[in-house]
């Protein structure tokens, strides 16, 4: 298994992609800590992993401050005596999407700075402190936004999505001799139904997306599958990079068009 014996902290497992990564961790032998605001929403998902012989702890909060990302990071460390990885699924921020700068609110202004990049900020900050007292290292895997959805929404989301991007570059290169790892993932469009199943499949190739003709919706298996990746120790050697998970939509020129 390719998380055996590791600790995993899931920040922002909610539903659909919150909720895929913890149950393929957990498939993979990590023991994991999920963290979101809703509990029901944990406690289905941990029901889950442990319906199959996962092992899983919750933890109810946000990353809004430090003082709380540091509680979810305790939380692993007292479950599991340790914390390996912190998978930062945080986020959010669709608020005035179609707005352009001049439009936007200071409220929605202030809510997308705080989802995008202080709470990112707070969960990187906890964990990186974590790694440095065990001195064995760990992996953060940030989620953020593909330049196609960046280019999508409004200029205030754009520019928090590429500010983690940039931050978690910065981070890579200023813990790189802690063996501390900081990488990207940037998600495309995905469909987002609800996941039930407790075994997360790879890349099902039914959901046909937009143009051209052969091309497919994203799935939560999708980003699983690249953050269990990422995660494991078979990218012991890579830091500081970013990968789209989109499809290859951040590579063509043309805008897609959603059915």
């Amino acid at each position: 298994m390719r998380l055996q014996g590791k600790v995993v902290l899931v920040v922002g497992a909610g539903e659909h992609l919150g909720r895929s990564a913890p149950l393929l961790f957990a498939q993979e032998g990590a023991k994991v800590v999920i963290a979101a605001r809703r509990q029901a929403v944990l406690e289905e998902t941990a029901e889950m992993i442990r319906a199959k012989g996962g092992e899983a702890t919750i933890h109810v909060g946000s990353a809004a401050t430090y003082e709380e990302a540091e509680k979810m990071v305790q939380t692993a460390v007292q479950a599991y005596g340790k914390l390996d990885v912190l998978y930062n699924n945080i986020g959010g921020g669709w608020i005035e999407l179609d707005k352009k700068l001049h439009e936007i609110s200071a409220e929605a202004f202030e809510r997308i700075v705080s989802s995008n990049l202080t709470a990112v900020f707070n969960a990187c900050k906890a964990a990186v402190v974590q790694f440095l007292k065990q001195g064995t290292g760990g992996s953060i895997v940030n989620v953020t936004a593909s330049e196609h959805v960046r280019r999508m929404a409004n200029p205030v989301y754009a520019y928090t999505k590429a500010g983690m991007i940039e931050m978690s570059k910065n981070m890579a290169n200023d813990y790189l001799d802690d063996r501390i790892r900081v990488n990207c993932l940037g998600p495309g469009l995905f469909a987002y139904e609800p996941i039930k199943d407790p075994v997360v499949a790879p890349n099902p190739v039914n959901l046909l997306r937009l143009s051209p003709k052969n091309a497919r919706q994203g799935v939560p298996s999708d980003m699983a599958y690249a953050g269990l990746f990422l995660a494991s120790d078979e990218a012991s050697f890579i830091s500081g990079q970013y990968i789209a998970v989109d499809g290859g939509d951040d590579v063509k020129l043309t805008d897609l068009v959603l059915d």
